[in-house]
């Protein structure tokens, strides 16, 4: 695509003011209309609007974003102005020759009053002096091959005003330069593949510590490590590029990324870790930069300034990537010894700590107080059961951040749910961030010219969030105001999401749950399974195929739910009553399908399975008995055993056949475990064994063909 420059005119911070002021007042669909105007020859497709060139020529060379969610809108791929001026008002300057006074009259309408602009005067600072290859250079660095042989010289010329002073950059660091020299060319030169820093050592050592620059590769080899850098460092290394570098002397090795802290540093590292595993590197750990670290801090810095190097490179909390190698012995199962790593539970038994989390409903159905409530009681430290019906078990700092409610709204639920001000005295702390109040919602995620980022606001506000300690969890609500890319279409949308959620999870310690909606079901529909539930969660299989824990909630019909509000003796509302299961795990969780009703001083809604459960132990307890004993006989009769817990044939995995009673809909686990252990005291039932290596755990009567050994089974399970 061809850059579309703008004229030299350079404009003081008054003018760059004004031209922001335009981009933010005027609405965006105002912006959009003269966008079309301007450019007749334009073609839309998606959020993306297509033009030859700036000059109006019809074709696809220049794309301009149109979606206002965007933090892109009104701008273009490899159109920005370097003077401060861009958007709409570039375009009616290209593309209609106006003025910037012009345009201000232009949009008057929406400015109200604005300061008068002014030319910038030239600088009266030291002019920059211009590098070439004659100039003397700061530093030489020399890239060998495997027989030490110079490949090429990259030379280091450190960017000096006409005074001879170093220029400084925004950081404090001297500005510099790069130039390589290939073999006996005079003039710079690349060469035509670009090979890593330092291979002669490479080639020589198990680990190698890769960083963005020989500087910084040079200092750690000399404290003895092995480092190397890849030529041209960001600047030139891309996708585009990468063909161009060689990196098959990793082959076999360790490899450690030791990135600049900065988006830029992050990005190639990414790249450089792929790059290596493609050309089978053993391993590629990624470390995590330490907490508070200044930006573009890098491993030149840590040495400076005294930092623990080996305790930085041997940091647990590193993810590593590994190259698979069947015929290593590292594969064998025997490496799975002793006690196994304990899941942890931030809700006991149902949300996983340090995983992402959807909890998905219909709109109105609460899950801000849900979530809200969860957070204040992690963030107290004190023992107590969680709205979801488990107790909470991990305690720490929590972050919320909410795009919907306002500090406001946020100030009245709190204090529904904490009319004593407990929260003066947790023991931890629990932040709140009211996006209304905090100019907006800022994109998580982001799909840029079909790539997948992450935004430069959520960058910046992530290193904040790795800088807490003793994180526990972290509220998205909603999902779909933090996702610009289509994760309701797109599986690649919802993989790129649930792998960033992945990561935040990992880094951070913890859980990540995304409050999201579910597909409006028609009037008369009823939700009955969690089945069913899961397959109304919004977006692609991806979405929930990628997370470790989806949660759902969805309103009982109306005849359920007076029923139930019958039973517990309250007042009947609609929204009032609903079900909820968790739909998706990983791992071990409950799954029975629990009953919710919302207090009405509150709002909050209530698990109340317990409380349904011991009502209806009475007269519907008999009930349940008698229809299990006959359920568990009609099956023993047909061949299709029932076993008492786990497996396809499990009593509560069963109750979803079409010939189940009734009766037994939605009893948990604990509740069929209570009748089938009366049931078996009253010498009704027994366990029985079927195979010479399998235990008793078989269902049968004690009068039926189970108890003669004449039991013939219809299935072909390898345990029967």
């Amino acid at each position: 695509m061809r850059i579309v420059p703008f004229d030299n005119t350079k404009y003081s911070v008054t003018a760059k003011e004004l031209v922001d002021e335009i981009s933010r007042k005027v609405p965006s669909q105002v912006q959009i209309d003269v966008l079309r105007e301007t450019f007749p020859q334009g073609q839309v497709k998606g959020h993306l609007f297509s033009i030859g060139s700036l000059q109006g020529e019809a074709g696809k060379s220049l794309k301009i974003d149109i979606d206002p969610r965007s933090p892109y809108f009104m701008k273009g791929q490899d159109f920005n102005g370097s003077d401060g001026v861009g958007g709409i008002v570039k375009i009616l300057m290209e593309g209609r020759n106006m003025k910037l006074s012009e345009i201000k009259k232009m949009f008057a309408d929406y400015l109200g009053e604005t300061s008068n602009f002014v030319r910038q005067q030239p600088a009266e600072n030291p002019v920059k002096v211009q590098i070439n290859w004659q100039t003397p250079y700061d530093s030489e660095y020399l890239y060998k091959n495997s027989e030490g042989q110079v490949i090429c010289a990259v030379r280091k010329y450190l960017v000096r005003d006409n005074s001879g002073n170093p220029v400084l950059d925004t950081h404090g660091k001297p500005k510099k330069e790069f130039r390589q020299f290939t073999g006996n060319h005079p003039y710079p030169r690349m060469p035509d593949v670009r090979p890593l820093y330092n291979i002669p050592n490479i080639l020589a050592s198990d680990t190698i510590i890769w960083v963005e620059g020989e500087k910084c590769a040079d200092a750690l080899n000399n404290l003895g490590y092995t480092a190397t850098c890849t030529m041209g460092g960001a600047g030139m290394l891309t996708k585009k590029s990468a063909s161009q570098y060689d990196f098959s002397p990793l082959q076999g090795k360790e490899l450690i990324l030791w990135a600049d802290n900065d988006n830029a540093g992050k990005k190639l590292a990414e790249l450089v870790q792929e790059l290596a595993l493609n050309a089978n590197a053993k391993s590629v750990k990624m470390l995590t930069l330490p907490r508070g670290k200044p930006e573009r801090w890098d491993a030149d810095d840590a040495i400076s300034e005294g930092f623990d190097i080996n305790g930085f490179l041997s940091t647990p909390n590193n993810v590593t990537k590994h190259n698979i190698n069947l015929l290593d012995d590292s594969m064998l199962v025997s490496r799975f010894t002793g006690v196994a790593p304990e899941q942890k539970f931030i809700v006991d038994s149902t949300f996983p700590l340090g995983v992402p989390i959807i909890l998905s409903a219909a709109g109105d159905a609460g899950k801000g107080m849900l979530t809200l409530d969860l957070a204040m009681k992690v963030a107290s430290g004190a023992s107590m059961t969680s709205s979801f019906g488990a107790n909470v078990t991990e305690f720490g700092n929590v972050v919320i951040f909410t795009a919907e409610d306002d500090e406001a709204e946020m100030h009245r639920r709190i204090q529904r749910l904490d009319p004593n001000n407990n929260r003066l005295e947790y023991n931890h702390e629990l932040r709140v961030v009211a996006l209304p109040n905090a100019g907006g919602v800022f994109p998580i995620l982001q799909q840029i010219h079909g790539e997948f980022t992450t935004s430069a606001e959520f960058e910046r506000i992530y290193e904040q969030i790795l800088q807490i300690n003793n994180l526990k969890l972290i509220i998205f609500d909603p999902l779909a105001s933090f996702v610009h890319a289509d994760v309701n279409s797109d599986p690649a949308a919802g993989a790129a999401l649930t792998g960033l959620m992945s990561k935040i999870g990992s880094e951070t310690g913890a859980s990540v749950m995304m409050c999201h909606h579910m597909t409006k079901v028609k009037d008369d529909a009823v939700i009955s399974t969690p089945e069913q539930a899961r397959n109304l969660i919004r977006g692609t299989s991806a979405l929930v195929d990628g997370v470790r824990c989806a949660f759902a909630l969805w309103q009982v019909d109306e005849k359920s739910a007076k029923r139930q509000c019958k039973e517990l003796n309250i007042e009947y509302q609609r929204n009032r009553c609903f079900d909820g299961a968790v739909v998706k795990s990983n791992g071990v969780a409950k799954r029975q399908v629990r009953k919710f009703v919302r207090d009405l001083n509150t709002g909050l809604l209530v698990d109340r399975s317990e409380d349904i459960e011991q009502l209806n132990m009475g007269t519907n307890r008999d009930n349940r008995k008698t229809a299990i004993y006959e359920w568990i006989g009609r099956c023993e009769r047909e061949g299709r055993a029932l076993s008492q817990q786990g497996g396809a044939d499990s009593l509560i995995n069963r109750m979803s056949d079409a010939d189940a009673p009734e009766v037994l809909n939605n009893l948990s686990q604990r509740v069929l475990d209570g009748i089938v252990r009366e049931l078996i005291t009253e010498n009704r039932i027994d366990k029985y064994s079927f195979s010479t290596a399998g235990g008793r755990k078989w269902l049968g009567t004690t009068v039926g063909v189970m108890s003669r050994g004449e039991y013939e089974a219809t299935t072909a399970r390898d345990n029967i």
